[in-house]
């Protein structure tokens, strides 16, 4: 196996680990579109979404040893981010494949759950929501899937901050 060089350009290497990264969030993107319909789905769902911040704490970690302690925090920060963007645009492709191939009233099916079940909604939200379903107005599976992107990268960065912060803050013993 191919050993990645944790030392390498941040670009290039949020790159190659950003492959990794998208396969994870492509997962989790597909058992959140299936989990309706599946429902044990709802636990690997979870254990994913947890998996996320864990799998990029074990990347900033690595390069924190790599760089002999001496990574700043921006720039494992910046390997967050950039490994979040790389990923998500791997689940963008996957996503809108998934809903325009495998499930292509996803997005109506959920609005229409969403009118059923929310009694606290006021008559004319509801009304509107009725007439976007009708005229099939509701977002296409790209526009879906480029509202998963940000809502992704955003909690990325976020979660990157983070998790730069305990990468670099475990103690780190020199060999």
């Amino acid at each position: 196996m191919n050993r990645i060089d944790f030392k390498k350009n941040i670009f290039t290497l949020s790159a190659e680990l950003g492959i990794p990264f998208g396969i994870l969030l492509s997962i989790l993107a597909v058992t959140l579109i299936f989990v309706d319909k599946v429902p044990f789905l709802s636990t690997l769902a979870t254990l994913l979404m947890l998996a996320a911040p864990v799998m990029l704490c074990y990347f900033q970690r690595k390069r924190f040893v790599a760089l002999d302690g001496f990574a700043i925090y921006s720039d494992l920060w910046v390997l967050a981010n950039l490994i979040t963007i790389g990923g998500s645009l791997i689940m963008v492709l996957v996503s809108c494949l998934t809903i325009t191939f495998f499930r292509p009233d996803f997005i109506y099916e959920q609005m229409r759950y969403f009118l059923d079940t929310m009694p606290s909604i006021d008559s004319e939200t509801a009304e509107t929501f009725e007439k976007m379903i009708s005229r099939r107005e509701l977002p296409s599976a790209i526009e879906f899937s480029m509202m998963l992107f940000w809502l992704f990268a955003c909690l990325g960065c976020l979660g990157g901050a983070i998790t730069a912060f305990i990468a670099e803050k475990i103690p780190y013993k020199q060999h």
